[in-house]
């Protein structure tokens, strides 16, 4: 990039995230590198999302005092880990310029800490937010709360959340997985964890987080526990041509029901993760294979659970089936239009409990860009503008530019328009707060120039225009 580019970019992208509550503001829309197919309409999603999330909000998360957790149903007093996972991982993503979520995130974490047992991992089942109903912990909250927490450090800038998370990290390396990597459900199954695992529980997009956080066993998560458990995945897929991994399987990943259900809902999202995030083959072969399967189903008729080995359909229409499976179509752009389905049916669905609603919101966010990893786009300290704008980022090659300059003469925002002065061509760039381009203009005119930005979340922005051999930036903040 052309260095006087480069620094006006940067400085203006250093401006906005001073004057941003988070680092990483909703929405993201990334293009995850290219890695893997999107929806079509990002900015449409990504409307859809937030509109989904204040249900999620109002109806599941519930506060007393100085911690919260999300119900198991709305009105229920009932939680579970694997809520708090969610809600941790919805509380980082969903922050924005207006709002930062990292008030009711902390109140998460603190029930989870509140809920400790002895091995530093929270029991699985609550009442009313302060009774145990078990002392036994299950890895699939446990691993995702770990993940919020490395993501909360980069989204919120606060030490204490990469301190918290290698600490919780390790204790899942000491009481939920066998030395030889291979996961276990919980911290106390005794004999019957190192036969029967749930592959659902693993997630191989987390392994490089934890190697970074956890670096005095770096390669246990990257290599000993990304490999074992990726086994699993890889043996459960193989004996069916569904492709489908199993809720249960024994230690070498033979099924144990043959059923795809509310367990290994969570697979295809893990895996279509570690695809987006990381590139990850392993991952996509998974759900390439997976994805052959979901295309010949309709997302109307899309029901679980799923016998794998027939591709049998249950009876549970619900946006944990619709949109998990969902998320194997990233794997190929030639399932572009039965995933742009998929979510539509999964918006349809409207409201439904705390596990399909969460599952919505994950896998969406994920599809729509709004899930990018935010340990890779912040490779420094959280909150500096090196940090902000990766030079890869953007889709776009600006190294013909021959200037900068910090704001753009002549031009405006008017509500959702914006009004510019040129002369010949010009081409005008929406990009995002961490320099993926959003939208594009280009035209051969002189004089006064309107660019619509109907349909763009509110937030933050910058604004590139390149006209007669000069290339002008501004930031702008769409409400």
């Amino acid at each position: 990039m052309n260095r006087l580019a480069k620094l006006g970019l940067a400085g203006l992208f250093a401006f906005g995230i001073a004057q941003a509550k988070v680092n990483f503001p909703f929405p993201q829309m990334s293009d995850y590198g290219g890695n893997a197919t999107l929806l079509s309409d990002k900015a449409k999603a990504s409307e859809e999302l937030k509109s989904q999330f204040a249900y999620w909000l109002k109806t599941m998360y519930n506060e007393d005092g100085d911690v919260a957790g999300v119900r198991s149903d709305p009105g229920s007093n009932e939680y579970f880990s694997e809520g708090v996972g969610y809600g941790m991982l919805l509380m980082v993503y969903f922050s924005d310029n207006t709002t930062s979520y990292q008030p009711q995130f902390d109140k998460i974490w603190n029930f989870y800490k509140k809920m400790m047992n002895e091995n530093g991992l929270m029991v699985w089942k609550v009442g009313n937010l302060n009774q145990a109903y078990d002392k036994g912990a299950a890895l699939d909250g446990d691993i995702d709360a770990a993940a919020a927490l490395v993501m909360a450090y980069y989204q919120f800038g606060d030490e204490k959340y990469k301190e918290d998370a290698k600490k919780l990290i390790q204790s899942m390396k000491n009481y939920e997985f066998e030395s030889s990597g291979l996961h276990l459900p919980g911290d106390k199954w005794g004999d019957a964890g190192f036969n029967r695992k749930n592959p659902g529980y693993f997630d191989p997009a987390y392994m490089p987080l934890f190697a970074l956080v956890d670096t005095e066993n770096a390669t246990f998560w990257s290599e000993s526990a990304y490999d074992a458990n990726m086994k699993l995945y890889e043996a459960s897929s193989a004996e069916v041509t569904t492709g489908l991994i199993d809720d249960w399987t024994d230690k070498n990943g033979k099924s144990e029901d043959d059923y795809y259900s509310y367990d290994a809902s969570r697979a295809p999202w893990r895996n279509a993760k570690a695809v987006c995030w990381h590139g990850d083959k392993r991952a996509l072969a998974l759900d390439k294979k997976m994805a052959e399967f979901v295309s010949t189903v309709s997302a109307a008729n899309m029901k679980g659970p799923v016998l794998r080995s027939s591709g049998s359909l249950g009876n549970d229409h619900n946006s944990t089936f619709v949109t998990s499976l969902m998320t194997s179509l990233i794997s190929d752009a030639k399932y572009q239009s039965k995933l742009d389905e998929y979510w539509a049916e999964a918006v349809a669905l409207g409201d439904e409990n705390y596990f399909n609603q969460s599952l919505k919101l994950l896998n969406g966010l994920l599809v729509s860009g709004n899930m990018p990893n935010l340990a890779a786009a912040t490779p420094s300290q959280p909150g500096s503008s090196s940090s902000v704008v990766p030079e890869s980022s953007s889709s776009q090659n600006p190294t013909s530019l021959t200037a900068v300059q910090a704001h753009a003469p002549k031009m405006t925002l008017a509500g959702r328009t914006l009004q510019l002065d040129v002369n010949g061509n010009v081409r005008v760039d929406l990009i995002s707060m961490t320099g993926s381009v959003l939208k594009s203009f280009d035209k051969h005119a002189t004089g006064s120039v309107s660019v619509s930005l109907q349909g763009v979340p509110s937030g933050l922005y910058v604004v590139r225009v390149k006209n007669s051999g000069i290339t002008s930036l501004k930031k702008i903040k769409l409400d």
